[in-house]
């Protein structure tokens, strides 16, 4: 899947596999929210220059990104002020659910149920990642199984970032006793990254 607009990104692209911008802005959001301004021109001065551009356009473009770019906000961030071992990406995850939402969608979320949601967000999938699908599947009564095949570069930041973002999705809702558990990664040998949702 490509995106032949003039209009997208280009930041540092190589071309292996893209993602939306916001995707990557949003953990200077998080870094901001949780850190302070200070923070986030601590991040800026150690970032790459591709990385660095985008994060410092005065107005900033939308579009495709190379996906080094997340790649590299997550672990630059998580290197610069968690403990080096990646947990900061899921929280920025978690961050990245409910950033910008609004009433009425943050409304609608917490509404609707979250098979509901994940499917929805499967469908969505194509709109932040130019390659790679999402898929869902029931486990049990009340829990789901979501999978990520087919990525073409699986990175933990990835896997991470996604699993955080699905807990902070179940978090808007009426929902108690959530857990989001990885159940196999294909960066560890997997043939797909499978996490279980439960809640109650």
């Amino acid at each position: 899947m490509t995106d032949p607009s003039p209009s997208s990104a280009s930041y540092g692209s190589t071309g292996l596999v893209r993602v939306q911008a916001s995707t990557v802005r949003v953990r200077e959001a998080f870094v901001a929210e949780r850190f302070g301004d200070d923070a986030v021109k601590k991040l800026h001065s150690a970032a790459t220059p591709a990385l660095r551009e985008m994060l410092e356009a005065p107005d900033p473009r939308g579009g495709w990104v190379d996906f080094e770019l997340f790649i590299e906000a997550n672990t630059l961030m998580d290197r610069l002020f968690g403990k080096g071992d990646l947990s900061l990406v899921w929280e920025s995850g978690r961050f990245a659910a409910s950033h910008n939402v609004g009433v009425w969608k943050s409304f609608v979320m917490k509404r609707m149920p979250p098979s509901m949601l994940m499917s929805l967000s499967a469908g969505l999938w194509s709109q932040h990642y130019d390659g790679g699908r999402l898929s869902t599947r029931t486990s049990g009564s009340t829990g789901l199984v979501v999978s990520i095949s087919d990525f073409p570069k699986p990175h933990r930041c990835h896997c991470l970032a996604i699993g955080g973002w699905m807990r902070g999705t179940l978090e808007l809702g009426p929902r108690r006793n959530i857990v989001v558990q990885e159940l196999s990664c294909r960066v560890q040998g997997a043939g797909s990254c499978d996490f279980r949702l439960g809640w109650e």
